[in-house]
């Protein structure tokens, strides 16, 4: 399993808790990695422990996420945001902002799985965001 999968992973955990209060949210992590067989898990430990660090990372800095995010979003009300776009850009963030992440690689894997999941809009519009992002941490 690549990082990539990883992140993919986590933006659709991020997405099903969107559905879920907070009380969820160990309960989505946990089942996600129940489905995984034993060999996956330990050939995989390596990126599990990094899918752990990023799902539960974004939710340790939720709030402060979504302030970005609104901040970043102008012509937009946080509540017309697709929740996958939500949860795509949730994810970059948390790795622009606190983690070693090269800001490079979290918007690109940020746009490519938008390009996979979501809409044809939202490649640009997620790359918009976290353009905006970066200018806004840049200065």
């Amino acid at each position: 399993m690549t990082r990539r999968n990883a992140r993919e992973i986590v933006m659709q955990m991020l997405y099903e808790g969107s559905f879920h209060d907070e009380t969820e949210r160990e309960r989505i992590f946990y089942d996600k990695i129940e489905e995984m067989t034993p060999e996956e898990k330990k050939n995989n430990k390596a990126v599990i422990n990094f899918m752990e660090s990023l799902y539960f990372g974004v939710y340790d800095h939720l709030t402060e996420i979504d302030a970005i995010i609104q901040n970043s979003a102008t012509n937009w009300s946080f509540g017309r945001i697709v929740k996958v776009d939500l949860s795509i850009l949730r994810l970059a963030i948390y790795e622009l902002k606190f983690t070693d992440v090269p800001q490079k690689v979290a918007v690109n894997e940020a746009v490519e799985i938008a390009k996979v999941f979501s809409t044809e809009k939202s490649p640009k519009f997620i790359n918009g965001i976290l353009g905006s992002v970066i200018k806004e941490t840049e200065a």
